[in-house]
């Protein structure tokens, strides 16, 4: 996947990732990550669109938000192509 691509997509999810802390009136970063059990940078970075994330650890953000992974993924509709690398002979 092309650099810009994969930017676009982080910063997508970051941008979901604050809208459903905001809703579920979690005031701060820290909090959600205190209660997901991962580092309170972590969680900023995310937001921001700075790091790439993991199923299982997406599951453990949004497990204290009270949304599933298949209600994150509900407004993503254009499938994401990743370029795989060609196989050298």
């Amino acid at each position: 996947m092309a650099a810009h691509q994969n930017a676009h997509l982080r910063r997508q999810i970051g941008d979901r990732l604050r809208d459903l802390r905001v809703r579920a009136e979690i005031t701060s970063q820290e909090k959600l990550a205190e209660r997901a059990g991962v580092h309170r940078t972590y969680v900023g970075r995310l937001e921001r669109g700075e790091s790439g994330v993991t199923i299982e650890a997406l599951a453990a953000i949004l497990a204290p938000l009270g949304v599933s992974l298949r209600e994150f993924f509900l407004p993503f509709q254009s499938a994401v192509r990743p370029r795989t690398p060609r196989r050298r002979s």
